[in-house]
């Protein structure tokens, strides 16, 4: 189970020096019967796309910025996942935020016209750890990392903001998060989305690897 595949990369996640980020969307996914106003509070982290183990990235320019977002409470889910580590079952908490695409504006670079929203949920209910040390490289070099539990789940989600509405482009393909061992840095990007045109980011440590996953089936709990 490929990143291109599934035409949606492994993505490594860097905690970044915060910043307040204002902006209300609506947002439907999957597990939606109606869209969910979510208020953005906190622009948390930012994410490359990373090759792993020397497979091959499947879109360069395809990078997410997470926001952190307060929301009504929704259901807990249980849901089972395939991901190229095995089979997870997980349950749902709180929607914890949003990750949206984004560009890393530097020569050459292009908006990832191609890459959905994810709206993150909080995992409760967590179980094994994969028992592997990963290879990774992405545009800030290369490191090892290992596994450690998962944290999050993302779903892509149809978002409108103000006037305009992004559609679901790829509904199969969904993230789950694993914590990983931290890496130190300090690296600075400039980025451009639907929420800033310009915004420089201050790269601290990696916290975070996001892994492409089908969901197999869901319910209520």
């Amino acid at each position: 189970m490929t990143a291109k595949e599934l035409r949606l990369d492994y993505f490594q996640i860097y905690d970044v020096a915060n910043r307040e980020a204002t902006g209300k969307v609506l947002l439907q996914g999957q597990f939606d019967e109606r869209p969910l106003k979510m208020e953005l509070a906190l622009l948390d982290f930012f994410a490359n796309p990373v090759a792993k183990n020397a497979e091959p990235i499947y879109d360069k320019n395809a990078h997410l910025t997470w926001y952190r977002g307060v929301q009504p409470p929704e259901p807990m889910r249980a849901v089972v996942l395939e991901t190229q580590f095995g089979r997870f079952e997980i349950r749902t908490g709180r929607a914890y935020g949003l990750l949206v695409p984004t560009q890393k504006v530097k020569s050459g670079s292009v908006f990832p016209k191609t890459l959905d929203h994810y709206k993150v949920y909080r995992l409760v209910d967590v179980e094994r750890v994969p028992d592997v040390t990963l290879k990774l490289r992405d545009q800030f070099g290369a490191s090892e990392a290992r596994m450690r539990l998962p944290l999050y789940f993302a779903v892509p989600v149809r978002k409108r903001h103000e006037i305009k509405e992004y559609p679901i482009q790829n509904e199969r393909a969904h993230l789950l998060i694993f914590g990983i061992t931290p890496r130190d840095l300090q690296k600075k990007v400039t980025l451009r989305n639907q929420f800033t045109k310009g915004t420089s980011l201050a790269i601290v440590r990696s916290l975070m690897l996001a892994v492409p996953s089908i969901k197999r089936e869901w319910k209520h709990v």
